[in-house]
């Protein structure tokens, strides 16, 4: 009798040629907490990008023919959101499990653990535990790095980007998919022990200068999904007030050239912060850490990190000065340490004084802050479809904490998120930091003015 009634299901199912009965009739149920708990504009964004609606289709559903019946805006984005599932419902067979996916993408949890109620967990769908199990595609950020076999090479073309032959000016073009809200400040932080670095202003908070390297003479090198890091930052420092430059696939005679011209320009003499993000392929030779650029030339790390002496960066004197290098620092995975019993260590750190005479009462580098995505000699992780780890857990970590958290509590919670999640090989990574000369806190204090 059982196998009747499942010959019957089926049969059922394959005569449904749009989403299947119980699936629409799923939605239908929960429609009224689904438009409670997503946002409208950032769903149909992602959804539109996707292709599962058309630009026509969203038209089609923010054109209110009697705006009079609306008492205000919510009113609006709810009857909208409402149009938007019942529309998801007749876009085919396989609209849920997009759907499915564009809430897992943005990471609509709630929302995607009551569509995953009615599918069985061992269907064809990607269930809620593997869409949070820590666990990542085996990509590293070195430059012998290929994607796996069963990935695509694909490369998120994100909106347009600075040109390094043109005039030096603000990254300004729209960003999609980003549903990060960055929780606003109340107050202006400071710390009575340490002091804090000066950031109140409104229109001169920052400048964050982005330099994603994507591709390489070898085709087998290019980096997919570093474009989606890209778009992370971006929003979550214009959240925070940061004015950005933007840069993609720049060889090492045109990074410096930006690098000079930025950090010389009226943008960084009149800001209070400077952050730099340089991301691509890295690699560590006798115990050197080295970068590689878009026409293969490599540099060493130190290099850049010298750049931002006083005599050649004399506009980020005192000032904060956050440097970003998100990349492998060797080819090395990380399998981490199995403990089978409780381990207690000691480690006691010698400083070693010097007698010569000061030449000068300004360091040779000061109030920088180097961070790195991992350990010298280590790999770094990165998702093909969701970015790198490092950079992503650092978006969100900035997102929940940069309005009461100071810069290296947030970078040693990072390192925390981080250090949990492992790749389909076992594979984990452990960020790092030098503090040279970052003598107070850096607040960011984001949304709140003095």
């Amino acid at each position: 009798m059982e196998e009747v009634r499942e010959q019957e299901v089926a049969q059922v199912q394959e005569r449904e040629i749009g989403m299947q009965q119980k699936h629409r009739q799923h939605i239908y149920k929960n429609i009224e907490k689904l438009i409670r708990i997503t946002d409208y504009n950032v769903i149909m964004t992602e959804t539109v990008r996707r292709g599962l609606l058309s630009p026509v289709m969203r038209r089609n559903i923010e054109v209110l023919q009697f705006m009079g019946q609306y008492q205000n805006e919510e009113e609006v984005q709810l009857d909208r959101s409402r149009k938007y599932f019942e529309k998801i419902t007749k876009r085919g067979p396989t609209a849920y499990a997009e759907l499915k996916a564009i809430l897992r993408s943005l990471k609509y949890i709630e929302a995607l653990r009551i569509l995953e109620e009615i599918d069985p967990p061992n269907n064809e769908f990607v269930s809620l535990s593997r869409a949070h199990s820590n666990k990542s595609t085996d990509i590293v950020d070195n430059r012998v790095s290929e994607p796996p076999d069963d990935q695509p090479s694909v490369s998120r073309k994100i909106v347009l980007h600075n040109d390094a032959d043109g005039p030096l000016k603000p990254f300004v073009g729209e960003l999609s998919g980003q549903n990060r809200q960055v929780i606003k400040s109340t107050r202006i932080h400071t710390d009575n022990v340490l002091g804090a670095y000066t950031m109140k202003s409104k229109h001169n908070r920052g400048v964050l200068f982005i330099v994603n390297i994507i591709d390489f003479p070898d085709p087998g090198k290019k980096r997919n999904g570093a474009d989606i890091d890209s778009e992370s930052l971006i929003h979550i420092f214009r959240e925070i007030g940061f004015t950005t430059f933007y840069y993609k696939n720049l060889n090492q005679t045109e990074f410096f050239k930006t690098l000079h011209e930025l950090t010389n320009s009226d943008y960084v003499r009149d800001t209070e912060c400077f952050v730099m993000v340089l991301m691509t392929h890295g690699e560590r030779i006798e115990e050197v850490d080295k970068v590689i650029f878009s026409d293969n030339s490599v540099i060493n790390v130190k290099t850049i990190i010298n750049h931002f002496q006083p005599g050649s960066c004399p506009h980020l004197l005192h000032k904060p000065k956050v440097l970003i290098f998100p990349f492998c620092r060797g080819e090395t995975p990380d399998h981490g340490k199995y403990l089978t019993h409780s381990l207690n260590m000691r480690m006691t750190s010698l400083r070693i004084q010097t007698d010569g005479m000061p030449f000068d009462n300004v360091p040779t580098l000061s109030d920088i802050l180097v961070c790195y995505a991992t350990m010298p000699g280590f790999q770094t992780h990165r998702d093909p479809d969701e970015g790198s780890w490092y950079i992503q857990k650092f978006c969100d970590t900035m997102a929940e904490h940069a309005h009461d958290t100071s810069l290296e509590d947030i970078l040693k919670k990072t390192q925390a998120l981080v250090g949990n999640m492992r790749t389909r090989h076992g594979h984990l990574q452990m960020g790092a930091y030098d503090n040279l000369g970052f003598n107070k806190k850096l607040y960011f204090n984001p949304g709140f003015t003095d």
